[in-house]
């Protein structure tokens, strides 16, 4: 085929009709696709009013909702059709079934508590806009998960990846969905166990009975005492003089006795939160 030239300013361009032409279809792609990219805003920078007051709302969700459980203090900036999207513990899909979860669970048990810190430098936060107008923003971050056990140091026990969609309503900011996501456990440090006397281990040792486990049987051990309930046996040592620890899993196993000094129940718990109470029998 016969080459043609076409001018495009200058320099002149020398070419293939039919490739001049895929080269033009290609250009104009361009522009009509990537162009209006330009106007997209990426995430806000630290300083800006944005970021400081969306770090503003993630301190008091998290601080007085999670850290302190002053429930009544969050509602009213979460969402009333909240969802909410947990990779380990499913979803809660209004205000209130987040609420009565975080009773449940967090909330619970005011011996032990659990702690929750924004990781460093890790907060992004990006607008969303609709004609112009701000209307939301997307909050992207990671933060460390910590257990307080009888007032004791926080012990780092967990890290996850966070996503907070935020709404502006009547010049309110509230949350609307949130995906909590990629959960990882972080390595418990090597305790060192407590030496207690036979005549100490002799008050825990015995049958017990709990709600969802069933019959728990626990006799003495070298140096400590052995758990087993069905199918599961469970070697755990003392912590103090009456909590134990599994050196193998996040478990902790804490006898409660009478004014008499006689051990009446234990409480088993999962990364410092109580998931059964066995009475003994």
């Amino acid at each position: 085929m016969k080459k043609q030239t076409f001018s495009i300013g200058k320099p002149m361009l020398l070419c293939n009709q039919n490739l001049c032409l895929s080269k033009f279809k290609l250009t104009l792609l361009f522009v009509v696709i990537f162009l209006p990219l330009q106007h997209i805003k990426s995430q806000v920078t630290q300083s800006s009013q944005l970021f400081q007051t969306i770090k503003k709302m993630d301190r008091l969700l998290f601080e007085n909702g999670f850290n302190q459980c002053k429930l009544s203090t969050i509602e009213s900036f979460i969402s009333k059709d909240l969802e909410f999207y947990h990779d380990q513990s499913g979803v809660s899909k209004t205000r209130a079934q987040f609420i009565t979860e975080m009773k449940k669970n967090i909330c619970l048990d005011t011996k032990n508590k659990f702690l929750r810190k924004l990781v460093d430098n890790s907060l992004e936060v990006y607008p969303l806009y609709e004609n112009g107008t701000l209307y939301g923003a997307i909050q992207n971050g990671y933060h460390e998960f910590y257990t307080i056990l009888s007032n004791k140091t926080p012990q780092k026990t967990g890290i996850a990846k966070f996503s907070h969609v935020w709404i502006k309503e009547n010049n309110n900011w509230v949350l609307k969905r949130v995906l909590s996501y990629n959960h990882k456990e972080v390595k418990l440090p090597v305790k060192k166990s407590l030496i207690l006397s036979d005549k100490e281990l002799d008050l825990f040792v015995g049958q017990y009975k709990a709600p969802n486990t069933g019959n728990i049987s626990i006799i003495k051990k070298e140096m400590g005492l052995e758990i087993k309930a069905g199918e599961m046996v469970l070697v755990v040592f003392p912590e103090t003089k009456t909590l134990f620890f599994n050196k193998q899993a996040p478990l902790s196993f804490e006898f409660i006795k009478n004014t008499n000094g006689n051990t009446i129940k234990m409480l088993i718990r999962e990364h410092g939160n109580i998931v059964e109470e066995a009475k003994k029998i």
